[in-house]
């Protein structure tokens, strides 16, 4: 009996709509109810609603008390009022008998609606989402250490913010398509800082400083010398972690300012992108002895530059030679390069001990072969006149010890490194042409 009056009401209520004239209650089409009207009604309905919406923007885009306006130019094509309302017509009256009881299910407890049926213009919108973006994106802030005059003080990280275009894109595109008016909310995501304040929470003051000199004249290498030595500011090295300056400093192009300069090569010097970045790869090098890194990887220059003691340099060139150290400390240490008036140095803090030793690097240099000098006799040079072809130098090696002394007490010295230079001859052009072109014996 209960079957046989459940469906007699079905049946009934299916009948009642087909006679009605009219679209099922709880209907709506984009928003604007139309349920219990007539096609035509609704037709007009509709229309009153999408022109009060259209003497306003289509959407609006908002991140807190940002907001930005979407113009009706940002869809293709428009709303048609009859034919939406001819739809919402024949929902619940086309299909078998199940198809029409379930659409007038759905109707009836509002999980059935028509969408406006507009298109979005991606490119527009993502116009305005960028143009928002520029005004909310911002980078993250690492918290850095700076030394005052009570000692040193660790600032706040910030965490960034960065907007998601494309979900906040679909997020548009979808409330176009269904005709919604509320506002939509900016899709953005949290950048923590790489450096956070509570990684430098044991840092207490400054395990070494190492620094350099060059020629502010030369503006290109100086140029190249501050754009590396700015990229170690704010580098946290945390336990038993190896830092790579190449890694660290990426590639020395002109895409990022590095200009042509002198730099020293197995054939000499000669110029080239980012000349002078190896004078910052050195002086870092050194502060890492000081501070009692591990070396893992270093090279010297094929002829020892000026700029370091013998034996304390450290070259470095794109994808094939690097500067990587080691912290072998249980706590992490930070760097920091600086740039000022022709001095270039990196200072590293951490975790200072007082009961720790004194870090002292000292070289032991050996001769292996004295420069000769050697005589060429040239026909293209009149009588006696002498032209240095070559100044020469002679070749020698060079070891460097670590040595930490407690007090004034050497309690250990460690063998760092042996470079070893080769010599070359002094060699003299000597002229030997005579009057009349004739070549002395």
């Amino acid at each position: 009996m209960i079957l046989i009056l459940g469906s007699v009401l079905l049946f009934a209520s299916d009948a009642a709509l087909a006679v009605s004239g009219t679209i099922c209650r709880g209907m709506n089409i984009a928003g604007v109810p139309v349920g219990g009207l007539s096609a035509e009604e609704a037709q007009s309905r509709l229309e009153t609603a999408i022109k009060s919406r259209q003497d306003n923007p289509l959407l609006v885009l908002q991140s807190g008390t940002k907001k930005w306006e979407v113009p009706w130019d940002a869809v293709a094509g428009r709303p048609e009022p009859s034919k939406l309302a001819r739809q919402a017509y024949e929902a619940g009256r086309t299909g078998n008998f199940l198809q029409r009881m379930y659409t007038q299910f759905l109707v009836k407890n509002g999980e059935f609606s028509i969408p406006m049926g507009l298109s979005a213009d991606s490119e527009k919108l993502k116009v305005i989402v960028e143009t928002a973006a520029t005004e909310v994106d911002r980078a993250p802030v690492d918290a850095s250490v700076i030394e005052a005059a009570d000692g040193i003080r660790i600032t706040e990280d910030k965490a960034g913010l960065k907007t998601d275009i494309a979900a906040t894109l679909r997020t548009m595109e979808q409330a176009v398509a269904t005709g919604a008016s509320e506002p939509i909310n900016l899709v953005t995501i949290v950048v923590p800082a790489n450096v956070k304040t509570q990684d430098l929470q044991e840092i207490n003051g400054l395990l070494s400083a190492f620094s350099t000199t060059f020629d502010v004249s030369d503006s290109n290498r100086s140029r190249n010398i501050e754009i590396a030595a700015n990229t170690l500011s704010g580098v946290l090295v945390k336990p038993g972690e190896m830092f790579s300056f190449n890694d660290r400093v990426g590639l020395r192009i002109p895409e990022k300012g590095y200009l042509n300069a002198m730099t020293l090569t197995s054939t000499g010097a000669v110029m080239d992108w980012g000349g002078g970045v190896c004078q910052v790869s050195s002086t870092l090098y050194n502060a890492a002895l000081l501070a009692d890194f591990s070396i893992v990887e270093r090279s010297a220059h094929f002829q020892p530059p000026s700029y370091v003691p013998l034996g304390q340099d450290a070259t470095v060139a794109d994808g094939q030679i690097d500067l990587k150290i080691k912290n072998e400390r249980p706590y992490p240490v930070y760097l920091k390069g600086i740039v000022d008036d022709g001095k270039m140095e990196v200072r590293i803090y951490g975790k200072v001990d007082k009961a720790s030793p004194t870090v002292r690097l000292v070289s032991e240099e050996r001769t292996l072969y004295v420069a000769q000098t050697v005589i060429k006799q040239d026909p293209a040079l009149p009588l006696g006149q002498e032209i240095v072809e070559s100044s020469g130098s002679n070749g020698f090696d060079v070891t460097v010890y670590r040595v930490k002394l407690q007090g004034p007490r050497e309690i250990s010295r460690e063998k760092i490194s042996t470079d070893e230079f080769a010599g070359s001859d002094r060699v003299v052009r000597v002229g030997s042409l005579t009057i009349g072109g004739r070549a002395a014996k």
